[in-house]
């Protein structure tokens, strides 16, 4: 099975001696439960968005684009959880792109998804190549300097929404478009790094902080379409503890860089 997700889970994750008893074995727990919408107050937050306005301008609303899941995922959660049962890297994954999917749909109805899975778009002989693929991707040089997966040029932009054609490496460029040509895609959707840690005592009845960076690529060209980097702390204004649904609050920032307005934009 193909693995890009990699976990950073404290003691009292699953297999764990004491999480029967902590309630994040695969019963859901008495906390948790259809008792109506889970509520979130979102604060501390933190934005960076950036446009290639070039690459937006012609964005094909037929196209086919590759899914890919995120490359690097960290779920964090505390040994005495009573509702994170649910939770792991592969449920944040699986969350994020039942976003993902309501947010395309809305902002192109004809356009096709195909997910970067074994089985799927993936020829299940293709697993090791886009292992190395990930790796690649994940220690490209990029911004300042430093990695892509490095959150740091993003947090140091705090606020910004900038239109900025960004030179892509020659290397990475030719990585999009060896993908791009290889599976018959047009564009390329790469949640790159995703930070997600549960805090029980957040809130009326828990919550959890978030840090995503987020990217589309225009596989024929190689180029950067777009990418936001986002973080904030959901705190739960109801007694509905959040043990789902943690990409929700995502949902509004992601389909902003489908339909940002250029001229408010300030240009690089």
């Amino acid at each position: 099975m193909l693995v890009f997700a990699v976990l950073t889970a404290c003691a009292g994750s699953a297999g764990g001696g004491e999480s029967d008893a902590s309630g994040m074995g695969d019963t859901p727990c008495e906390e948790c439960g259809s008792r109506g919408d889970i509520e979130l107050k979102i604060t501390d937050e933190k934005f960076y968005r950036e446009w290639n306005q070039t690459a937006f301008s012609r964005l094909d609303s037929n196209a086919v684009v590759g899914v890919f899941p995120a490359l690097k995922v960290n779920a964090k959660r505390p040994e005495k959880c009573k509702f994170c049962h649910s939770f792991s890297a592969e449920a944040l994954d699986f969350d994020l792109a039942r976003v993902e999917d309501s947010v395309f749909v809305a902002a192109f109805p004809k356009m096709q998804r195909e997910l970067m899975l074994p089985g799927m778009r993936l020829p299940d002989e293709d697993s090791l190549y886009i292992d190395s693929v990930a790796a690649k991707f994940l220690n490209s040089i990029f911004a300042d300097g430093k990695k892509l997966a490095d959150y740091s040029p993003w947090v140091e932009r705090d606020g910004v929404e900038q239109a900025y054609t960004r030179e892509v490496p020659q290397t990475l460029k030719n990585l999009m478009q060896e993908i791009a040509s290889r599976y018959a895609l047009r564009y390329i959707s790469i949640p790159v790094a995703m930070d997600v840690e549960m805090i029980p005592d957040l809130g009326k009845s828990g919550g959890y902080t978030w840090k995503i960076l987020w990217t589309l690529w225009d596989g024929r060209y190689g180029e950067l379409v777009f990418l936001t980097y986002s973080e904030w702390t959901a705190a739960t204004t109801s007694r509905v503890a959040p043990e789902k649904e943690w990409a929700t609050p995502f949902s509004p920032r992601l389909s902003k860089m489908f339909s940002v307005d250029f001229s408010k934009l300030e240009s690089h």
